[in-house]
C-alpha cells in the first residue's frame, strides 16, 4: 500500500506537490505552459513583496499544498522588511536569484556585545522549495570561515544549503569574554542568529510539521567547540529548529573531559588557554572570562579543580540538560571573581531536550575529549527517541610529538636517535605526550562523506550529490553499530552491546608498585612505566576495541589503605599535600619481550588517592601486533597532566591491585 508519510517524502511525492502548487499558482494567473511559468513565479513574487510592503506576509492566492515551502510562503512566519538596497537574494524581491552572495553581518547581542557572521548563499536560489540552514562554528580559538573554497563548506552550498559561519562570543570579530558555551551567553548569542536567519533569508525552506505548521529546515556541523554550539542550540531553543547535528570530537561533560576522577588535565587546560588568548577578541584584557582563568590559576597552584568551578563547567554541558536534575539539586557557581565575571545563574533549567537526528564523530585518539565522551552523549540523545548514530575516526584533539620538536632542534637532534636505540634496549622510552593522529575516516568510510549523507538523508537539499554506494551502506549500518577505527584504512563493527557490556572479559591484576614522582625512584616513571601483564586472557585475543573497567584498590606498600586516610577528607579541598593523595595514571599497553611497551591509542585513566576505584577505562581500538603481550601500562607521572602529581612527600609509591574488565577484539 501507498503511504504519504509528510516527515520524510520520496523524491516523486515531492515533485507532485510541487506540480500541484506550479498548475494552482498558474491557474490563479490565467496562464499555462512553460512561458507562463516564469510569469507565475514572478506574479508569486509580486504579491508576497505586496504583501510585506502592507506589513503583512498573508499571502491568500497562493495555497500552500507543499510539504516544504520557503521562508515567504511560509504561513505565520514574520519576516523582515525587504532591505531597498540590499544586494543579496530575495525571492520575495524577486532579487538576485543568482545567488552566490557572500558577506557579513553584524548584530548586537542582549549582553551589548557584537554578534559576528558570515552567510554565503548557494547558486540559483529556489523560490519554491527553498534552501535548508546548514550552521557552522569553529573550534577554540578560531573564527568563521569567510572563503569556503576548497573545504566541506562549498561541498554543501554546491548541494544546496545557506551556510551561516559564525565567529563564536569572545573570538574574532564577536566580542565579549569567552564563556566557553554559557547558555546565558554564547546560548542566547546563537539563538539571536538563528532568529535572524529565519526573518532575513525568506528562501529558507519551512518543513510542514505533523501537526500542520511549519519549522525550519536546518542543521549545524563543526567539531571540538564547534559541536558544542550545536548541542547547546537544540538543547535550549524553545522551537526546536535544528533538525540535523553532526558534532565532531566534542564533550559530553566537561568536568570529565578537563578535571577526570578529580585530576587536572593540565597539559590540555595550558593549550587552551594559549589558543583561546590567541584567537580571542579581546585577549589578556578580555580573552577568557575572569572565572574561567580563576579557575585555571587555582588549580595550577593547589591541583585541584575548586568546587565553585565545576558547577559552572557542569553548567555548559550537555550532560546537564541531559540529566535534567531538578533545581534544588544543582550546586551553586562560587568565584572569586564572581564581581566581574557576573552571570553565574542558571538561567535556563535542566529540561530534558527534544528527539532530534545526531551523527556523532569521535576521535579514538582524541585525548581532550575522548571516545568515552562521544560514546555518553551517543546514549543520552538516542534515548531521546531521535536517529543518533556514532562512528569513531583516528584523529581529534592531539598533543604534538616530542620527538618531533626535538627532530627539530638542529645539530642536537642527531643526537636523539642513538639515545632512543640505548633507551629501547634497556626497555625504556623517551617521555612522550602522544604520537601523531591518523585520518578523519574510520577505515574507508570518510567522516566528511559520512556527514554530508547523513545531512542529504534528513534535509533533503535541491542539490543533492550521489555518493557512493559504499558510504551510504556505512552510513546507514550506523543506525545500529559503532564503527571503530583500529587504524588508518582499517576499523572494525560493534553492535551497541559490545561497546561497554558484552565483549569484555574480566581477569586479574596482581598487586603491584609503582613508583610516583615524590621520590628519586618515581621519576622513572617517565622513562619507564610500569608494565602489568594480563594472564588467563581469551586464546583468540587480538587486540582491544571497547569502553573497559577497573576495579582496583591503591595502597602504600606493606601497609595497604591507613585509616588516617578517611580523616583526609575533612581536610579543605585545596590544602596542597593530604598523606592520602597519591595519584597513577593507567593505560591499556603492550609489549614484545622486554622492549619498551607502548601506551595503545594514547589514552590514559587517571586514579587519585588511596582506596578502592571503580571506574570505567578510557575507550580504545587496536590490533595488537605480532608477538605482543597486552597489559596494563600505570605511570606515575605523564606529561599529559603537566602539573597534576601527586605532591605528598610521605608517599614515594603505591601499590595497585584489583580487576580488570578487558574489551576484546
Amino acid at each position: 500500500m501507498f503511504t504519504l508519510n509528510f516527515s520524510k517524502p520520496q523524491p516523486l511525492i515531492r515533485h507532485l506537490c510541487m506540480t500541484v502548487l506550479a498548475s494552482s499558482l498558474l491557474a490563479a494567473c490565467g496562464g499555462g505552459g512553460s512561458s507562463s511559468t516564469v510569469a507565475a513565479n514572478t506574479s508569486s513574487s509580486s504579491a508576497n513583496e505586496a504583501a510585506a510592503q502592507a506589513g503583512t506576509n498573508d499571502t491568500p492566492d497562493i495555497p500552500v499544498v507543499a510539504r516544504r515551502v520557503p521562508g515567504y510562503q511560509t504561513p505565520g512566519l514574520v519576516l523582515a522588511e525587504v532591505d531597498p538596497d540590499n544586494t543579496t537574494a530575495s525571492c520575495r524581491a524577486g532579487r538576485a536569484l543568482v545567488g552566490s552572495a557572500n558577506y557579513q553581518v553584524l548584530l548586537t547581542s542582549s549582553s551589548g556585545e557584537t554578534i559576528s557572521f558570515q552567510v554565503m548563499e548557494p547558486a540559483n536560489v529556489d523560490c519554491v522549495t527553498g534552501h535548508p540552514l546548514m550552521l557552522h562554528g569553529h573550534g577554540f580559538g578560531g573564527q568563521r570561515v569567510t572563503d569556503p573554497a576548497g573545504t566541506q563548506l562549498q561541498r554543501l552550498l554546491d548541494n544546496g544549503y545557506t551556510v551561516i559561519s559564525i565567529d563564536q562570543r569572545g573570538f574574532n570579530e564577536s566580542s565579549g569574554t569567552v564563556r566557553v558555551m554559557d547558555p546565558n551567553f554564547e546560548g542566547r548569542d546563537l539563538l539571536q542568529i538563528l532568529d535572524w536567519a529565519e526573518t532575513h533569508l525568506d528562501y529558507l525552506a519551512h518543513d510542514r510539521q505533523p501537526a500542520g505548521d511549519f519549522n525550519l529546515a536546518a542543521g549545524a556541523t563543526g567539531g571540538s567547540y564547534g559541536g558544542m554550539y550545536q548541542l547547546l542550540i537544540h538543547n535550549i531553543d524553545p522551537q526546536h529548529r535544528l533538525d540535523v547535528l553532526t558534532p565532531d570530537i566534542t564533550p559530553h561533560d566537561l568536568r570529565d573531559s578537563l578535571n577526570p576522577n578529580g585530576t587536572i588535565k593540565s597539559a590540555w587546560d595550558l593549550l587552551l588557554v594559549a589558543g583561546g588568548e590567541s584567537g580571542a577578541n579581546q585577549p589578556l584584557l578580555g580573552g577568557l572570562d575572569p572565572a574561567i582563568k580563576e579557575t585555571l590559576v587555582r588549580g595550577a597552584a593547589f591541583n585541584v579543580m575548586h568546587q565553585g568551578a565545576l558547577p559552572f563547567f557542569y553548567y555548559h554541558s550537555a550532560a546537564y540538560f541531559l540529566e535534567a536534575l531538578p533545581a534544588d539539586q544543582q550546586q551553586p557557581m562560587d568565584f572569586l571573581t564572581a564581581p566581574i565575571a557576573g552571570g553565574l545563574e542558571y538561567e535556563f533549567p535542566a529540561v530534558q531536550p527534544a528527539p532530534v537526528d545526531i551523527l556523532f564523530s569521535q576521535g579514538i585518539r582524541d585525548t581532550l575529549f575522548n571516545f568515552n565522551a562521544g560514546w555518553e552523549n551517543f546514549q543520552g540523545y538516542r534515548a531521546l527517541g531521535g536517529d543518533v548514530r556514532l562512528m569513531g575516526h583516528e584523529t581529534g584533539h592531539i598533543l604534538p610529538e616530542i620527538a618531533g620538536l626535538l627532530e627539530q632542534l638542529g645539530p642536537l637532534a642527531e643526537g636523539v636517535a642513538p639515545l632512543q636505540d640505548l633507551l629501547n634496549s634497556l626497555g625504556a622510552d623517551l617521555p612522550e605526550l602522544q604520537q601523531a593522529g591518523g585520518a578523519a575516516a574510520c577505515g574507508d568510510l570518510s567522516r566528511n562523506d559520512a556527514v554530508l549523507a547523513f545531512l542529504n538523508e534528513k534535509l533533503e537539499p535541491p542539490r543533492a550529490e550521489t555518493l557512493a554506494a559504499e558510504v551510504s551502506a556505512a552510513v546507514d549500518r550506523l543506525q545500529n553499530e559503532v564503527c571503530l577505527p583500529l587504524k588508518d584504512g582499517e576499523a572494525v563493527w560493534r553492535t551497541l552491546a559490545q561497546i561497554d557490556d558484552e565483549n569484555r572479559f574480566e581477569t586479574a591484576v596482581p598487586e603491584t608498585a609503582v613508583p610516583i614522582p615524590n621520590s628519586l625512584p618515581g621519576l622513572t616513571s617517565l622513562l619507564t612505566p610500569v608494565f602489568i601483564p594480563l594472564q588467563n586472557l581469551p586464546e583468540e585475543l587480538a587486540g582491544v576495541a571497547g569502553i573497559g573497567a577497573l576495579d582496583v584498590t591503591l595502597g602504600l606498600p606493606l601497609l595497604g589503605v591507613p585509616e588516617y586516610c578517611n580523616v583526609d577528607a575533612d581536610l579543605p579541598e585545596e590544602l596542597p599535600a593530604t598523606g592520602c593523595d597519591a595519584i597513577v595514571h593507567v593505560g591499556w599497553g603492550a609489549r614484545v619481550g622486554t622492549e619498551a611497551p607502548r601506551l595503545i591509542d594514547d589514552q590514559l585513566t587517571p586514579l587519585r588517592g588511596l582506596g578502592q576505584h571503580q571506574v570505567e577505562m578510557v575507550g580504545v581500538a587496536e590490533a595488537l601486533e605480532e608477538g605482543e603481550q597486552l597489559g596494563l601500562l600505570v605511570y606515575g607521572y605523564h606529561l599529559q597532566y603537566l602539573s597534576s602529581l601527586s605532591r605528598d612527600v610521605l608517599v614515594p609509591a603505591v601499590t595497585l591491585e584489583g580487576t580488570v574488565l578487558v574489551p576484546v577484539l
